[in-house]
């Protein structure tokens, strides 16, 4: 399905009358496979993407119908998804690449951490370890993630190729040092136990987990996901002013979209009652 979704996205680019197959195309996919992912969590007590995919989906019905009507809001968001996706497949899918940005972000995340006096050691080219708590880097704990959006978003939609590449650069500055700041937090409020709570619940057996499951699972995903939309998303609109008109028409197509689907589910609702009621 994340095939699917990347090829979809890149045959959006090409000029044919199927551009709004693929645009919706690439949104289903890519949907399916984050419910999937997010979902597949549930038994490790994990509660944040759930409910982010659950969240998500009016805004997802928005944009495939959106791009069945072709939708120009939606066709260039498509066009961000399918630059940031292109990017985000480049890096990840090439092992000798993501396994180069794993071992860069344990070194660097190690030295950042033992430079302020928080004594941590490589244990491997993919593991810190502090205070005898180990904690694995993987290809998601680099900010290649929001570094990929970032790029859809500076390089797509608006602006002079200067204020591109600038916003190129500023996208990918902000994001390693946002992305470093909260691996810092994560392991230090592990390997110093921060967050000791409802250790039944979270910990999954292992002793000392809880401090880890809070910090990373929910507090890193929500509080720092948030700084980086902020900060990094905000920085462009500096760098890039046509942002701001792609920012405000997207914030209204999906707002005056979900006033529409409430009032179409309100009606539905009223008929239904009624309807049991003669």
């Amino acid at each position: 399905m994340l095939i699917a979704s990347l090829v979809c996205f890149i045959l959006f680019l090409a000029p044919t009358e199927l551009k709004k197959y693929f645009s919706a195309g690439g949104w289903i996919f890519l949907t399916l496979v984050f419910l999937y992912v997010s979902f597949s969590h549930l038994p490790e007590n994990e509660f944040v993407y759930p409910i982010l995919a659950l969240i998500a989906l009016p805004f997802v019905a928005l944009t495939v119908r959106g791009a069945l009507e072709s939708n120009p809001i939606v066709f260039q968001l498509s066009a961000v998804a399918a630059i940031a996706f292109t990017i985000y497949a480049l890096l990840v899918f090439v092992d000798p690449i993501a396994d180069w940005m794993i071992a860069a972000q344990v070194e660097s995340t190690a030295a950042l951490l033992n430079a302020f006096g928080h004594a941590t050691s490589v244990y491997s080219w993919d593991t810190m370890m502090s205070g005898g708590y180990f904690v694995q880097i993987t290809v998601s704990c680099t900010p290649v993630v929001g570094a990929a959006v970032m790029l859809g978003l500076a390089t797509g939609p608006a602006g002079t190729p200067p204020q591109k590449a600038a916003g190129a650069i500023y996208a990918i500055a902000t994001l390693i040092i946002i992305n470093s700041i909260r691996l810092i937090f994560v392991m230090i409020a592990y390997s110093d136990q921060w967050f000791p709570f409802f250790a039944d619940a979270v910990s999954g057996g292992f002793a000392g987990f809880e401090s880890f499951y809070w910090a990373h699972n929910v507090m890193a995903r929500i509080l720092f996901s948030a700084i980086a939309i902020a900060v990094t998303g905000g920085g462009l609109m500096f760098i890039i002013p046509d942002l701001k008109k792609f920012y405000l028409d997207s914030l209204n197509y999906y707002y005056n979209g979900l006033k529409e689907m409430k009032s179409d589910i309100v009606t539905a609702l009223d008929s239904a009652l009624k309807s049991a009621k003669n």
